[in-house]
């Protein structure tokens, strides 16, 4: 069996979608790095695109701490003015595409050192939902910040991206972690994903009937069960061609918009337990 810290063990990283779950994804790639394991290729859906184009495109782990930590709410919450609101209201909201413009959103990853895929050191699949041909596109060419930020465009809450006549949401909501995405830019081993679980699928029974706001908690349960079950389906097909998949879930506390001050937590946690389940395989 291939060992990951191996030379010769072509390794491939996907990090999962999770909502604001890159600090955990940052704790994680931090620890990879620290063990001296060097992945070929990365990976990566909604808030793990994100990470994932950081470490492609060559970013240290000091300089994506010192980034995630010092970003807050303020800096990407760019919601659009209350009367154009009100105005589309009036017109049962026809038109109104998101809460948030992502203009805000689309400045902060100007930080990314390179501004293309092609332009970075090793090769990046990035997922997101294309609402125009009602399909799964993954990025593996192109604008690297704008695929970032279609990949990560959460419906509802950002406006979708355009990106060549399309309009993208989240990845996360057709592919929880682009695992074929990964092995159609490259020829690994062992792909290595940093799974962040979506809060729907938690344990079982019927439970979810008496908890408040049943329809929707019901919606978001179904939608959470269908990627689940189409990441079950990828990671079995990639098993089938002889590809050894690792799923890693350090279960860091999650993070949200209103509580930004515990991403160093949840980065700090994910990193030791990254570490200690690493030096397990």
């Amino acid at each position: 069996m291939n060992d990951i810290k191996d030379p010769m063990t072509r390794v491939g990283v996907i990090f999962s979608s999770g909502f604001f779950g890159f600090f955990a994804h940052a704790g994680f790639l931090a620890a990879l790095r620290e063990m001296g394991i060097r992945p070929c290729a990365w990976a990566g859906s909604s808030s793990g695109a994100i990470v994932a184009a950081f470490a492609a495109s060559g970013m240290d782990d000091k300089g994506i701490r010192d980034y995630l930590f010092g970003v807050r709410r303020e800096a990407f919450w760019d919601p659009y003015p209350w009367w154009q609101v009100a105005g589309k209201a009036l017109k049962g909201f026809k038109g109104l595409d998101g809460y948030l413009r992502g203009e805000a959103f689309m400045g902060l990853m100007e930080v990314l050192p390179e501004k293309t895929f092609e332009d970075c050191p090793h090769p990046i699949a990035i997922a997101a939902t294309n609402l125009t041909q009602r399909r799964e596109t993954v990025f593996t060419s192109g604008d690297l910040r704008r695929a970032v930020c279609a990949s990560s465009s959460v419906p509802m809450l950002f406006r979708p991206v355009e990106i060549e006549g399309c309009l993208y949401v989240d990845g996360g909501v057709t592919s929880k972690a682009p695992i074929l995405g990964l092995l159609s830019i490259a020829k690994v081993d062992i792909v290595l994903i940093h799974f962040i679980a979506s809060r729907g699928i938690s344990g079982t029974g019927n439970g979810f009937l008496k908890k408040a706001f049943t329809p929707w908690l019901i919606h978001d349960m179904s939608v959470d069960i269908a990627r689940l079950e189409s990441y079950r389906h990828q990671k079995s097909l990639a098993e089938k061609t002889g590809v050894r998949v690792v799923e890693i879930s350090t279960g860091a506390p999650p993070v949200g918009p209103k509580s930004l001050h515990l991403g160093p937590s949840a980065y700090g946690h994910a990193r030791v337990e990254a570490a200690r389940m690493l030096g397990g395989i």
